[in-house]
C-alpha cells in the first residue's frame, strides 16, 4: 500500500475510532459505567461542565459520579459530529447532542454541544478536553414554548438563565440589530 493510501486509511480509522468513543461515552454515562468512562479520558483531562472546570481524570470522574447521582434515568443522544485533525495524535471536534434526564418527578430535555479535544494516549483515542454548552435545558413540558424564551436554561432549584448557544452576538446579527 502506498504511503498516501496508508495515511488516508489511517485517517478514516482514526475518525471511526473517535466516533465510536463519542457513542460509547453516551452509553457509559447513561449506564453509570464509571470504569469505562474513566478509560475514555486522558490522565490530564479537562472537563468544562455546568458547575465549573474539573482538571485531571480522577476529578472529572468524581464530578460525573456526583452529578449523575442527582438524576434518575438519563439518555444521551449524540447527533452530528465535525472532526478536524491537527496531527496523527491530536484532533478537535464539535458534537451536537440531546439528553433526556429524569430529575425528581420531571423529565428534562437538554440540547447541547460538546467542544472536544481528543488525544491518542497509549494507542487509543481519548477525550483530553470537553466543554459543554447548552442551547436549552428545561422540563420537557415547557419545550413547546420554551425554546422561544430568552432564559432557556431552567434547572430545578436555580433561577432561569440565558443559554450558552447560540452566542448573543449571533442572535443580534441575525435579528438585524
Amino acid at each position: 500500500m502506498s504511503d498516501g493510501l496508508a495515511a488516508r486509511v489511517r485517517h478514516l480509522e482514526d475518525r471511526a475510532e473517535i466516533e465510536e468513543l463519542i457513542a460509547r461515552y453516551a452509553v457509559a454515562v447513561d449506564d453509570r459505567d464509571f470504569d469505562t468512562l474513566t478509560d475514555m479520558f486522558t490522565n490530564d483531562a479537562i472537563f468544562h461542565n455546568v458547575r465549573g472546570i474539573e482538571q485531571g481524570r480522577d476529578k472529572v470522574i468524581a464530578y460525573y459520579r456526583e452529578r449523575l447521582g442527582e438524576f434518575g434515568p438519563t439518555y444521551h443522544i449524540p447527533h452530528a459530529r465535525a472532526l478536524d485533525f491537527g496531527d496523527e495524535d491530536h484532533a478537535r471536534g464539535i458534537v451536537m447532542a440531546h439528553a433526556e434526564l429524569a430529575i425528581g418527578n420531571e423529565t428534562y430535555m437538554v440540547a447541547l454541544r460538546y467542544y472536544d479535544r481528543y488525544r491518542r494516549e497509549q494507542g487509543r483515542w481519548r477525550f483530553h478536553e470537553r466543554k459543554v454548552r447548552q442551547l436549552y435545558a428545561m422540563p420537557m413540558a415547557e419545550l413547546p414554548r420554551g425554546l422561544a424564551k430568552p432564559l432557556r436554561k431552567r434547572w430545578p432549584g436555580a433561577a432561569p438563565a440565558a443559554a450558552d448557544l447560540p452566542p448573543a452576538d449571533v442572535l443580534t446579527q441575525s435579528s438585524g440589530h
